[in-house]
C-alpha cells in the first residue's frame, strides 16, 4: 500500500509542478499579444509603403447591419428567382413557375432520384456482403 500512495503523491507533485510551470509561462509570454504586435508592424509597413507610392489613406467606418428578418429573406428569395427567370409574377401578385424553373426542378429531381438509386444499390451490396460474411462465420464456428 505505501508504494502506491508514494507513486500517487509523486504523480500529483509532478502534475502540480507542470501546471505551475505552464501558468508561469503563460503569464510571462502572451502569444496573442505577440501576434497582434506582429500584425500591427506589418500593417504599419504596408501603410507606409502605399503612402510612399502616392495612395491616400482614407478612414472608413465599419457599419453593422442588422440581419434580415424572415420576411425580408423571403422577398429576397423570390426576387432572386424572378431575376434568374425561374418564376414570374402574374397580375394577382402570385408566383408562377416559368419554363426555365420547370427544367431546373426536373433536373434536380432527376439528380436526387439517381442519388437515391445509387444509395439503395450500395445498401443492397452491403447487405449481400454482410450475409456472406455471416455465412462464413457460421461455417467457421461449425468446424
Amino acid at each position: 500500500m505505501p508504494e502506491t500512495e508514494e507513486k500517487a503523491q509523486t504523480a500529483d507533485m509532478l502534475v502540480a509542478h507542470l501546471l505551475y510551470g505552464k501558468k508561469k509561462h503563460d503569464e510571462q509570454k502572451s502569444v496573442e499579444n505577440e501576434e497582434v504586435d506582429h500584425l500591427n508592424k506589418g500593417t504599419d509597413y504596408l501603410t507606409t509603403l502605399l503612402l510612399e507610392q502616392g495612395i491616400k489613406e482614407t478612414k472608413t467606418k465599419a457599419v453593422k447591419q442588422k440581419p434580415l428578418t424572415v420576411e425580408e429573406l423571403k422577398k429576397q428569395f423570390v426576387k432572386d428567382l424572378v431575376d434568374n427567370g425561374y418564376v414570374t409574377i402574374d397580375d394577382s401578385g402570385r408566383t408562377v413557375m416559368a419554363e426555365k424553373g420547370h427544367k431546373f426542378l426536373e433536373q434536380k429531381t432527376k439528380n436526387a432520384e439517381d442519388k437515391v438509386k445509387t444509395v439503395r444499390r450500395a445498401g443492397r451490396k452491403v447487405k449481400a456482403k454482410a450475409g456472406k460474411v455471416k455465412k462464413k462465420i457460421k461455417r467457421k464456428r461449425r468446424i
